[in-house]
């Protein structure tokens, strides 16, 4: 077995092993048991807790006609976020070359959905946004991805549904993502996904067609910005009117400043509005009347790594939302607020095989 990298004519497999752990400890003062998740979080869920957000392994193979990907992992962000039927997988999916750029891949995925990533590597900040949180985390199906087009990269997905991988009715959800290079330093990402998420037994269908656009712009390898905005609705959903359409929104505006290759300081501010719940769920409001969840956040964080594929990461985060829904506890009383802290640590290596 020889190093992929090598100069080797003979090598035609190849063969990645990666592995990834995120450690944390966080702190919050909505007063819940530590055992408790807190609502709307992927990373550090646990209140005044050391604890693992993720430790995973994959190995993902690569053949001019062939490949395939198996992710595992295990930790706080998978049990407060993951499918109850496969916990334990990430990603589990093989695919074939149909031509010179066009490939068809089927099984498990992470979503192809979102501004950001549900894993802290992959951000400029640890903390979630509460729309990332609402997005699809993971999906089951198949895809066409096709790459030889100059500054394009396409894909078009059927799905299960939104956020599953066993399905919940008999129909099937069609998404897309198509990104656009600008320049070297600014791309532009458009995502959909389009469905019946009613059960079969429900008298009524309900029909969501959910979209994300988000540009990542950077310059002088010093300032980075991502801006993000979601859109989405959903037939026979709002909770006046249970026969008409409700419409969801939210947005964010992220900038990095890299003072030096190992350290910077990023700040974000953030908004979540599902006032008829169709996304995000329903709660009792101070006037006792059902309502979707309406946020805003705003975070701040700086992070120093070691060396590149390592990072040590300190944020806060103040959350606050509409008047009427008290839904954080606070010295035994009802608020609309909720502040916290976050401290991550995360490694992260791959190495690459051929033969």
């Amino acid at each position: 077995m020889s190093i992929f990298g090598q100069k080797d004519a003979s090598v035609q497999h190849k063969l990645s092993l990666s592995a990834y752990v995120d450690t944390y400890f966080a702190g919050y003062d909505n007063d819940l048991n530590q055992q408790e998740f807190q609502p709307f979080i992927t990373v550090g869920a646990r209140d005044n807790t050391f604890g693992v957000n993720v430790a995973q392994v994959g190995l993902n193979y690569m053949h001019e006609k062939i490949r395939g990907n198996f992710i595992l992992h295990y930790g706080d962000i998978p049990q407060a976020t993951w499918s109850d039927e496969f916990n334990a997988i990430q990603e589990a999916n093989v695919g074939v070359k149909i031509i010179d750029g066009l490939w068809l891949d089927a099984g498990f995925f992470a979503t192809h959905i979102g501004t950001e990533s549900f894993l802290p590597k992959n951000n400029l900040l640890s903390h979630t946004m509460y729309l990332t949180f609402n997005e699809p985390f993971y999906q089951a199906g198949a895809k066409l991805s096709y790459d030889t087009l100059e500054n394009w990269y396409i894909e078009l997905w059927a799905l299960n549904g939104y956020n599953n991988f066993v399905d919940n009715n008999d129909a099937k959800s069609l998404g897309t993502l198509i990104n656009y290079t600008i320049s070297k330093n600014t791309s532009i990402t458009y995502t959909n996904l389009y469905g019946r998420e009613s059960e079969d037994s429900s008298p009524i269908d309900q029909d969501r067609f959910y979209q994300n656009i988000y540009i990542n712009h950077h310059w002088n390898e010093k300032i980075y910005l991502i801006a993000g905005f979601d859109y989405g609705f959903q037939t026979n959903s709002d909770l006046q009117e249970t026969n008409e359409t409700a419409s969801m929104y939210g947005g964010m505006i992220t900038a990095r400043y890299q003072f030096n290759p190992t350290f910077s300081v990023t700040g974000r501010a953030e908004i979540f509005n599902d006032k008829n719940g169709f996304i995000s769920g329903t709660v009792i409001d101070a006037n006792g009347n059902e309502a979707g969840i309406e946020l805003t956040g705003f975070t701040l964080g700086t992070e120093y790594r070691p060396l590149e594929n390592s990072y040590l990461r300190a944020e806060v985060r103040n959350t606050r939302a509409s008047d009427d829904l008290e839904i954080f506890m606070k010295n035994d009383e009802l608020t609309n607020n909720r502040f916290e802290v976050l401290f991550t640590m995360g490694i992260a290596f791959e190495q690459l095989f051929g033969f």
